[in-house]
């Protein structure tokens, strides 16, 4: 079962083997102290439909094109809860993925009751900090602005970007998705 986040896109290129930040003192260091933040904005929840189990689920996220970019694939089973967020990646095409019960119900206090989409608002929080130059260097970067960590849900990595911020939660986030969906826990 795999928990996807929510505005990344996956490494597409398999030049770099992602790094397990969690092995780098210096970022776990820096992420010990860093603030917390709680997600501000709403997370739809579903159990899925008899008719979806077994079947591949597309997780897309919005492209550097503004067009939807397939971010990983999962096949659903039981024991998952379906995440969206309420706005769309564009048109109709939305961000959703597939996430293990245990882990919903920690993240999100309580599961869906139902096969359609609940609002549910995170009650667990989690601690970042902002990927800056020397971040980068401790997460061995290419080019400055990127790098590659590892993560759970897909064996290329996640590419995380200067400006962005990286999560103790094993993700990176978007710059804009953190403006617009979280909040610093005071």
């Amino acid at each position: 079962m795999l928990l996807l986040p929510v505005g990344y896109i996956q490494a597409e290129t398999t030049e770099s083997t992602p790094v397990v930040f969690q092995s780098i003192p210096e970022v776990m260091t820096a992420l010990e102290s860093a603030p917390e933040y709680r997600k501000k904005a709403v997370t739809l929840g579903r159990l899925p439909h008899a008719v979806e189990m077994g079947k591949p689920f597309p997780t897309y996220v919005a492209g550097e094109d503004g067009k939807p970019k397939l971010e990983t694939e999962n096949v659903v089973s039981e024991g998952i809860v379906i995440a969206r967020n309420p706005e769309p990646v564009i048109g109709a095409v939305y961000n959703e993925w597939l996430v293990p019960q245990d882990i919903w119900t920690k993240n999100y206090g309580e599961l869906p009751l139902f096969d359609s989409f609940m609002p549910f608002k995170r009650v667990k929080t989690i601690k970042a900090i902002p990927i800056t130059e020397e971040v980068l260097n401790w997460l061995g970067s290419q080019d400055g602005s990127t790098a590659i960590i590892a993560v759970d849900w897909n064996e290329q990595g996640m590419t995380v970007y200067k400006n962005g911020y990286l999560s103790d939660g094993g993700y990176g986030i978007a710059p804009d998705e953190m403006e617009k969906t979280y909040e610093r826990v005071e």
